[in-house]
């Protein structure tokens, strides 16, 4: 009888899942109907939008041109800055969403060429910018906002320090805007402790 009973319970288990599953299947097919045709032109409307450089894009422009870098580099806090020339060339690509700027130069006695990428994500609402050079193998990113009246900019992202070990530790950028012709580019380390401190500072003076 317990067998029988077990059985029973086990069978009446087993179809209620069923069905259950089955009525879970039924309501994400549901969910997933196509679109109408006016919920797809609502839908391409909005993706246009978030897709075409805007106003916040117009504010890149004083960027694009070719550049007399200065590069500072410090190691530390108390450390003496090792300081390096170079040039940089920054011009619009996918049709004025994104700038790319292209530098070599000398950094901490070394030939240093790197990559840079920056835009506006209007979905996120966010700069964003990544960098690659020939220092290292990371790609590495950040998003922020601008302050539109001092013309300084502030991105936060995440960097990896294969010197000590540390992985995914939270790196401030900081871009201050200083006339049509000069801006300057900072990059802060140890960001929220009391040894925070700058240790890199990129002037760029317009060439042409």
């Amino acid at each position: 009888m317990r067998i029988l009973v077990c059985a029973t319970l086990l069978a009446v288990a087993i179809v209620a899942a069923s069905a259950q599953t089955i009525a879970q299947q039924k309501d994400n097919k549901a969910s997933r109907r196509e679109p109408s045709a006016a919920e797809m032109q609502e839908m391409m409307k909005k993706w246009m939008e978030v897709a075409s450089p805007g106003p916040a894009h117009r504010f890149l422009d004083q960027f694009a041109g070719k550049w007399d870098t200065v590069t500072r580099v410090w190691m530390s806090r108390d450390a003496k800055a090792s300081e390096g020339k170079g040039t940089a060339e920054t011009r619009w690509v996918m049709d004025g969403r994104y700038l790319i700027e292209e530098a070599s130069g000398q950094m901490m006695g070394m030939p240093h060429n790197s990559l840079l990428t920056i835009g506006y994500d209007n979905f996120k609402k966010k700069y964003v910018i990544s960098y690659i050079d020939n220092m290292g193998t990371a790609i590495y990113t950040g998003e922020g906002d601008l302050d539109e009246a001092t013309k300084v900019m502030t991105l936060y992202g995440k960097m990896d320090e294969p010197m000590t070990g540390e992985k995914d530790k939270t790196v401030r950028y900081v871009i201050r805007v200083t006339s049509k012709d000069k801006y300057i580019f900072e990059a802060y380390d140890l960001i929220g402790t009391p040894h925070e401190f700058k240790g890199v500072e990129v002037t760029y003076t317009r060439r042409q």
